[in-house]
């Protein structure tokens, strides 16, 4: 029988995890292999539902943290490993990986595969995309719903797709009881989003103002400040003028978790640089896939295609069958927002969605239904290679 190849996914978020149970379940079957997935974090964050569930009350914890192990319980420890930590170093001379332990180990693994896919942070540090340990998530989370509790006046920094959202969902929420502010450096919301319809971006706009959210335009803020009493931020604008608020959200720009990863594998822009075959550029066994590469937008609709086309081209890799096919990224745009369970809108290619069908496909429950099975590798897109 051949030798067993390991494939190691460093990150256990939107890409690396479904990525493991494909090769758990086609790859497997025919070739002697085992996975081993590296995350700090032991629970899957379904943040698709974070602009909403950071309103205390509305979406229970259980509901968005989701048990990483449990979702792999039905495959066999010769096939498949977790470990709970967070890699540091990668030296490809020796097919290795240095990995710091939640308990503080240092630990070396090698690899016969290698996937980056430890995606991005949010740059203010906020929790809508996942910090650290579990532990340290909940701290984060719990803290931030009891800011958002406990602010009469919120203002929100960022008008792309998550930046509306929360401004959205804070106003659907709390209608006249909170006052909430949206800061946009444009003219109107999602202005830099790429092909977006100018229909979908007068929808938006409308939609947040039928909610009660102050747009504040053309400015961003250049400076945070906090009052002598510690209660109140002073935000200091582009446009020369200043607004005290109880609580600052600033939604805008990410930060790629690529710090472990060796300059020479980076793009100019931070990106982990590939090649047309997802392969780290100067390497043949190392590969990366999501936010932390530069493989297309850093846009959750695209993740699929990514995953679909990573999963065959390890699955020929390893097994020796099948020809090498450069990667097709996807080009037509595709965005689903909710404003709240009553606004929504979205585009596909060209189309732009009827409100009502947004709402109902997405803004009812933010796909919470579709968690537990995700993670276990229920919900896997598309036929098996």
């Amino acid at each position: 029988m051949a030798s067993t190849k390991t494939v190691i996914i460093l990150g256990a978020g939107w890409a690396g995890l479904p990525l493991a149970h494909k090769l758990l379940k086609y790859t497997s079957l025919k070739t002697s292999l085992k996975v081993i997935l590296i995350s700090p974090n032991s629970h899957f964050f379904w943040n698709v539902a974070a602009t909403r569930a950071l309103i205390p009350g509305m979406i229970p914890d259980e509901s968005i943290f989701i048990p990483i192990a449990t979702g792999f319980r039905h495959y066999s420890a010769d096939t498949f490993e977790f470990i709970l930590g967070r890699a540091t170093g990668i030296q490809s001379s020796s097919n290795s990986v240095a990995v710091l332990a939640n308990n503080g180990e240092s630990r070396i693994f090698h690899y016969h595969h290698l996937v980056i896919a430890t995606g991005s942070s949010m740059a203010s540090g906020l929790p809508l995309k996942p910090i650290g340990t579990h532990e340290e998530m909940l701290t984060a989370w719990h803290d931030l719903q009891a800011k958002v509790n406990d602010a009469k006046d919120i203002i929100v920094a960022g008008a792309g797709p998550t930046g509306v959202e929360v401004a959205g969902e804070l106003a659907a929420k709390f209608g006249k009881l909170k006052k909430i502010t949206l800061i946009m450096h444009g003219d109107v919301p999602l202005e830099s989003s790429g092909d977006l319809l100018s229909s979908v971006q007068t929808t938006l706009d409308t939609d947040l103002q039928k909610l009660g959210v102050k747009l504040i335009r053309k400015t961003r803020v250049e400076a945070v400040n906090v009052s002598s009493d510690g209660k109140t931020q002073i935000l200091s604008l582009g446009n020369g003028s200043t607004l005290a608020t109880d609580l600052y959200l600033p939604m805008h720009g990410i930060q790629l978790n690529n710090s472990f990863v060796t300059d020479s594998f980076l793009d100019s822009r931070g990106n982990v640089d590939l090649n047309g075959m997802m392969r780290v550029v100067g390497t043949e066994n190392i590969w990366a896939i999501g936010d932390v590469s530069n493989a297309g937008p850093k846009q959750l609709t695209v993740t699929d295609n990514q995953i679909n086309y990573l999963a065959s081209a390890l699955d020929a890799a390893l097994t020796g069958n099948g020809p090498d096919v450069p990667y097709k990224p996807i080009n037509k745009t595709m965005i689903f927002l909710s404003l709240g369970k009553k606004y929504a809108t979205g585009q596909i290619g060209n189309w732009r969605l009827w409100g009502v069908l947004v709402s109902y496909v997405k803004g009812r429950n933010l796909f919470i239904d579709s968690a537990n099975g995700y993670v276990g590798g229920k919900h896997l897109r598309h036929a098996p290679m």
